[in-house]
């Protein structure tokens, strides 16, 4: 018998202890695993960060350059944008040769003729708004940290405008709580208000100054610091408040 533990077998607690320990570390990689979902979390090796031509001081929060859209620019003369073709897919959590990021899923395809960003809900004025529509309005632009927890880490060069300023468009109703951001993909994060209508939260549509890549979100996806990256939706197509 220990006699630290009355009436408890010395081996009997031992083994209690190392099920413990073997549950307690299950449950914490489930949890990793979870952390990341897009769509379909696999084992990987040992995160990798971005080629170091995309690394660099991080632009805090606080301090995006914000451009404001040419009022020229919106009258019909916006520059053409040919839809980037997907490029294969290297494995989940793996990076890509050609962009040097990293993917958690295949990309889709979207058509910008017919694509649409929708802000509904308790909204008084609910919004469908076009690729040139989003393009049109003032823009921040930020070199901004995407962190898969335990994954990887992606520094990118993103721009577009902010969560706010869209919401603001459609003349939220009183009593708002939450935010819901909603893919094509039917992939959805969901946040409270004030979590995401920070100036530094905003919708990316270019990365390098060019459109997004297909397989990271193109037309548009959430771009969010400071919060996991399962939670910047790829390929935006709703924006729902309640």
């Amino acid at each position: 018998m220990n006699r630290s533990t009355p009436g408890f077998p010395g081996r009997n607690r031992r083994l209690l202890l190392s099920r413990r320990a073997f549950l307690a570390a299950a449950l914490q990689a489930v949890a990793s695993l979870i952390a990341c979902t897009a769509p379909l979390p696999q084992p990987f090796p040992a995160p990798a960060p971005s080629p170091a031509g995309d690394q660099g001081s991080y632009v805090t929060p606080d301090s995006p350059r914000v451009t404001p859209a040419p009022a020229a620019s919106c009258a019909g003369g916006l520059p053409t944008v040919v839809p980037p073709t997907p490029i294969p897919n290297p494995g989940f959590a793996q990076q890509e040769p050609e962009t040097g990021l990293h993917v958690t899923g295949g990309a889709l395809r979207v058509d910008l003729a017919t694509y649409r960003l929708s802000v509904s809900g308790l909204v008084a004025q609910p919004l469908s708004l076009s690729y040139d529509d989003l393009r049109c309005l003032p823009k921040i632009e930020a070199r901004v940290m995407l962190e898969c927890p335990g994954y990887f880490v992606d520094w990118q060069r993103l721009a577009g405008p902010t969560l706010a300023s869209v919401i603001a468009l459609a003349s939220p109703q009183p009593g708002v709580t939450d935010v819901t951001l909603t893919s094509i993909s039917g992939y959805f994060a969901r946040f409270a208000l004030e979590a995401v209508t920070g100036e530094a939260n905003f919708l990316a549509y270019e990365w390098r100054g060019e459109s997004l890549p297909a397989s990271h979100g193109f037309p548009v996806r959430a771009a969010l610091p400071g919060k996991a990256g399962s939670t910047w939706v790829k390929w935006l197509e709703e924006i729902k408040l309640s």
